[in-house]
Protein backbone atom coordinates (compact mmCIF):
# COMPACT_ATOMS: atom_id res chain seq x y z
CA UNK A 1 0.00 0.00 0.00
CA UNK A 2 1.50 3.62 -1.05
CA UNK A 3 1.95 6.40 1.37
CA UNK A 4 -0.20 9.36 1.54
CA UNK A 5 0.99 12.97 1.93
CA UNK A 6 -0.37 16.23 1.15
CA UNK A 7 0.48 17.88 -1.84
CA UNK A 8 0.39 21.44 -3.06
CA UNK A 9 1.83 22.70 -7.03
CA UNK A 10 1.80 26.29 -8.30
CA UNK A 11 1.23 25.84 -12.04
CA UNK A 12 1.99 29.44 -14.24
CA UNK A 13 2.27 30.18 -18.00
CA UNK A 14 -0.26 30.43 -20.96
CA UNK A 15 -2.64 27.58 -21.56
CA UNK A 16 -4.37 27.48 -24.95
CA UNK A 17 -8.24 26.74 -23.36
CA UNK A 18 -8.75 23.80 -25.31
CA UNK A 19 -6.78 22.33 -22.81
CA UNK A 20 -8.08 23.51 -20.09
CA UNK A 21 -10.57 20.35 -19.30
CA UNK A 22 -7.93 17.88 -19.95
CA UNK A 23 -5.95 20.26 -16.94
CA UNK A 24 -9.35 20.00 -14.48
CA UNK A 25 -9.82 16.39 -15.27
CA UNK A 26 -6.21 15.34 -14.21
CA UNK A 27 -6.56 17.46 -10.60
CA UNK A 28 -10.02 15.75 -10.11
CA UNK A 29 -8.48 12.37 -10.54
CA UNK A 30 -5.85 13.28 -8.09
CA UNK A 31 -8.85 14.80 -5.73
CA UNK A 32 -7.00 18.43 -5.80
CA UNK A 33 -8.29 21.30 -5.37
CA UNK A 34 -7.90 25.45 -5.21
CA UNK A 35 -8.27 24.96 -1.21
CA UNK A 36 -7.21 22.15 1.34
CA UNK A 37 -10.10 20.15 1.45
CA UNK A 38 -11.65 21.94 -0.99
CA UNK A 39 -14.60 21.65 -3.22
CA UNK A 40 -13.81 19.81 -6.71
CA UNK A 41 -11.26 22.12 -9.15
CA UNK A 42 -13.56 23.99 -12.04
CA UNK A 43 -12.77 26.26 -14.58
CA UNK A 44 -14.42 29.25 -12.11
CA UNK A 45 -11.94 28.53 -9.65
CA UNK A 46 -8.83 29.80 -11.87
CA UNK A 47 -7.49 32.74 -10.70
CA UNK A 48 -7.09 36.20 -11.88
CA UNK A 49 -3.01 37.30 -12.06
CA UNK A 50 -1.16 34.68 -10.25
CA UNK A 51 0.02 30.78 -10.46
CA UNK A 52 -3.00 28.80 -10.54
CA UNK A 53 -2.57 26.68 -7.09
CA UNK A 54 -3.98 22.74 -6.58
CA UNK A 55 -3.97 21.00 -3.19
CA UNK A 56 -4.69 17.97 -1.46
CA UNK A 57 -4.05 15.22 1.13
CA UNK A 58 -3.74 11.98 0.80
CA UNK A 59 -1.84 11.63 -2.65
CA UNK A 60 -0.70 8.26 -3.18
CA UNK A 61 3.64 8.45 -2.67
CA UNK A 62 3.38 12.35 -2.71
CA UNK A 63 3.27 11.77 -6.70
CA UNK A 64 1.43 13.90 -9.45
CA UNK A 65 3.09 12.76 -12.80
CA UNK A 66 0.21 13.20 -14.71
CA UNK A 67 0.03 16.71 -13.95
CA UNK A 68 3.63 17.36 -14.27
CA UNK A 69 4.27 15.94 -17.16
CA UNK A 70 0.80 17.63 -18.63
CA UNK A 71 2.88 21.09 -17.50
CA UNK A 72 6.04 20.26 -18.82
CA UNK A 73 4.47 19.14 -22.02
CA UNK A 74 2.19 22.06 -22.21
CA UNK A 75 4.94 24.58 -21.65
CA UNK A 76 3.46 25.47 -18.03
CA UNK A 77 6.32 26.09 -15.26
CA UNK A 78 5.40 25.19 -11.73
CA UNK A 79 6.73 24.47 -8.17
CA UNK A 80 5.00 21.29 -6.17
CA UNK A 81 6.05 20.76 -2.41
CA UNK A 82 4.51 16.85 -1.42
CA UNK A 83 4.71 15.81 2.25
CA UNK A 84 7.00 13.50 3.84
CA UNK A 85 6.38 9.81 4.77
CA UNK A 86 8.57 9.08 8.08
CA UNK A 87 10.56 5.83 6.83
CA UNK A 88 9.60 5.88 3.08
CA UNK A 89 10.78 8.94 1.95
CA UNK A 90 11.01 12.95 3.01
CA UNK A 91 9.06 15.72 1.92
CA UNK A 92 10.25 17.72 -1.53
CA UNK A 93 10.00 20.37 -3.77
CA UNK A 94 9.96 19.50 -7.35
CA UNK A 95 9.98 22.63 -9.91
CA UNK A 96 10.31 23.07 -13.27
CA UNK A 97 11.04 25.99 -15.11
CA UNK A 98 9.80 25.96 -18.38
CA UNK A 99 13.30 24.66 -19.59
CA UNK A 100 15.38 21.67 -19.09
CA UNK A 101 15.21 18.99 -16.40
CA UNK A 102 12.80 19.43 -13.20
CA UNK A 103 14.95 19.76 -10.29
CA UNK A 104 13.41 18.01 -7.04
CA UNK A 105 14.49 19.91 -3.39
CA UNK A 106 14.42 18.04 -0.23
CA UNK A 107 12.08 20.30 2.11
CA UNK A 108 10.13 20.51 5.73
CA UNK A 109 6.60 19.84 6.07
CA UNK A 110 6.02 23.98 5.44
CA UNK A 111 7.50 23.70 1.92
CA UNK A 112 10.57 25.47 2.22
CA UNK A 113 13.74 23.97 0.97
CA UNK A 114 16.60 22.40 3.37
CA UNK A 115 19.73 20.35 2.65
CA UNK A 116 20.90 17.49 3.89
CA UNK A 117 24.17 16.65 5.16
CA UNK A 118 24.82 15.08 1.71
CA UNK A 119 23.72 18.50 -0.32
CA UNK A 120 24.99 20.16 1.82
CA UNK A 121 28.79 18.91 1.17
CA UNK A 122 27.72 19.38 -2.76
CA UNK A 123 27.92 22.82 -2.01
CA UNK A 124 30.76 24.76 -3.11
CA UNK A 125 30.33 28.34 -2.80
CA UNK A 126 28.52 30.60 -0.68
CA UNK A 127 26.91 31.57 -4.44
CA UNK A 128 25.60 28.04 -4.99
CA UNK A 129 24.12 28.43 -1.51
CA UNK A 130 22.10 31.35 -2.27
CA UNK A 131 21.07 29.77 -5.42
CA UNK A 132 19.79 26.61 -4.11
CA UNK A 133 17.41 28.02 -1.53
CA UNK A 134 16.27 30.70 -4.38
CA UNK A 135 15.69 27.95 -6.84
CA UNK A 136 14.00 26.25 -4.32
CA UNK A 137 12.07 28.53 -3.46
CA UNK A 138 10.79 29.46 -7.24
CA UNK A 139 7.37 31.45 -7.96
CA UNK A 140 5.84 30.33 -10.96
CA UNK A 141 4.51 33.33 -13.19
CA UNK A 142 1.07 34.08 -13.38
CA UNK A 143 -1.47 31.31 -15.15
CA UNK A 144 -3.09 32.73 -18.19
CA UNK A 145 -5.84 30.98 -19.70
CA UNK A 146 -5.48 32.09 -23.52
CA UNK A 147 -8.01 31.62 -26.64
CA UNK A 148 -7.84 28.46 -28.97
CA UNK A 149 -6.05 29.27 -32.03
CA UNK A 150 -7.91 28.33 -35.14
CA UNK A 151 -5.39 25.90 -36.77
Amino acid sequence: MADRVSVSISIGGRLSADLLGELIEKANAENLSTEWDGEPFTANNLPDGEPLVLRGHEIANGTIDEIEDFCCTNDLPFWRWSGGAPGSFPAEIVIWKGVGERRAFTADEDGRPVLTSDEAGEIATLDHLREHFATGAYLPPPFVLVPTTAG
